[in-house]
């Protein structure tokens, strides 16, 4: 009988067990998902770095449009990641670590921007008193901004040469009697800041020469007593190298030396959003937005004479903390390329 030869060599290897694919579509939401985290993260680097420099400055200018989109970016990076989980696929723990990033993204977001939409809920406790300010851009129509500024108490043009005050309504100037500068501006072609009141103004000061010549006027108001109103003008990131953060510095330090005598209104054409350098410091040294207090928004004012909404805010209406504001607006006015502002004010003891 023969025997079967036993069997020799190597014993056969398992089958290795195939790569499970990746999902259909993965890539396509990992790509966009990074593509919509690149302008979020721009965004949050100049929002808390806060540059100085003029050129960064202008990026952040759109600060909050950057910010949004770290939610679509949220979205398709934590669907990526969900889906990576569920089949074992490869990258899945880099995905969820980019999610966490977005979230945290988000929540930054949130945290910065969510009190502009929130009323502060300050107690007025005087009667109100209303605050227009107007960048004419020296070409406003005279009559139109005459009508839109019926019903005000205290106005504020920026870039009002003394032609542009001089064509003003004659009906503006029986409401407004008191303005300061008392002759309306400097020179012919001068484009300053003017402070209009119906009420009468005890005293007017000059700010420190910049490239537009601000004022400051002491409004006698029924409603609150003698007021500080600075009508300001610093200038903008265009202007030649670091002339805007030193118009800025120079605007701060003669606030912070007029404060504490009387409450302040600051109103005009600050030439910086909210998340600007310059606008965080006044805001750190106690001065609040009214249209923050009142919870109106994403306020922008300029440019607004073109058929694109105004994309940005720099004209702003700020009080300290002895007032508060009840009401907040923008309108229109042909021939500026800035929307006007305006703001309804009474004093607080919050």
């Amino acid at each position: 009988m023969t025997s079967t030869p036993p069997v020799t060599g190597r014993p056969t290897a398992a089958p290795a067990t195939p790569a499970r694919p990746r999902p259909r579509g993965q890539g396509w939401l990992v790509t966009l998902g990074l593509m919509a985290a690149a302008p979020a993260l721009l965004a949050t680097g100049l929002r808390v770095l806060q540059p100085g420099s003029e050129r960064l400055a202008k990026l952040a200018s759109f600060i909050p449009y950057g910010l949004v989109f770290w939610l679509p970016a949220l979205i398709l990076l934590a669907l990526a990641a969900i889906r990576a989980w569920r089949r074992g696929a490869s990258g899945r723990a880099a995905l969820g670590a980019l999610s966490l990033a977005c979230a945290a993204g988000l929540a930054a977001t949130v945290a910065w921007q969510a009190p502009a939409f929130i009323p502060d809920g300050r107690p007025a406790t005087t009667d109100p008193v209303t605050v227009v300010s107007l960048n004419v851009a020296q070409a406003a129509d005279p009559a139109a901004t005459a009508r839109a500024l019926s019903g005000a108490d205290v106005v504020v043009f920026a870039e009002a040469h003394r032609g542009w005050v001089d064509s003003l309504p004659e009906r503006f100037r029986a409401e407004f009697r008191y303005l300061a500068p008392a002759d309306g501006s400097g020179e012919e072609d001068d484009a300053d800041t003017v402070v209009f009141s119906r009420h009468p103004i005890v005293s007017a000061e000059a700010l420190p020469p910049s490239n537009f010549q601000q004022w400051s006027a002491v409004v006698r108001l029924p409603q609150l007593g003698p007021v500080r109103v600075v009508a300001v003008h610093p200038c903008n990131p265009y202007c030649r190298p670091g002339l805007w953060m030193q118009d800025a510095a120079q605007l701060r330090a003669w606030l912070a030396e007029h404060r504490g005598t009387m409450p302040m209104i600051v109103a005009g054409d600050f030439n910086a959003v909210d998340d600007h350098r310059t606008m965080q410091a006044l805001y750190d040294d106690g001065f609040r937005s009214a249209a923050d207090l009142v919870g109106a928004g994403f306020v922008r004012t300029w440019p607004a004479n073109t058929r694109v909404p105004p994309m940005i805010g720099i004209d702003h209406v700020l009080v300290d903390d002895r007032l508060t504001a009840s009401a907040f607006e923008t309108f229109g006015v042909p021939g500026t390329d800035h929307l006007g502002v305006r703001a309804v004010i009474a004093g607080t003891t919050g």
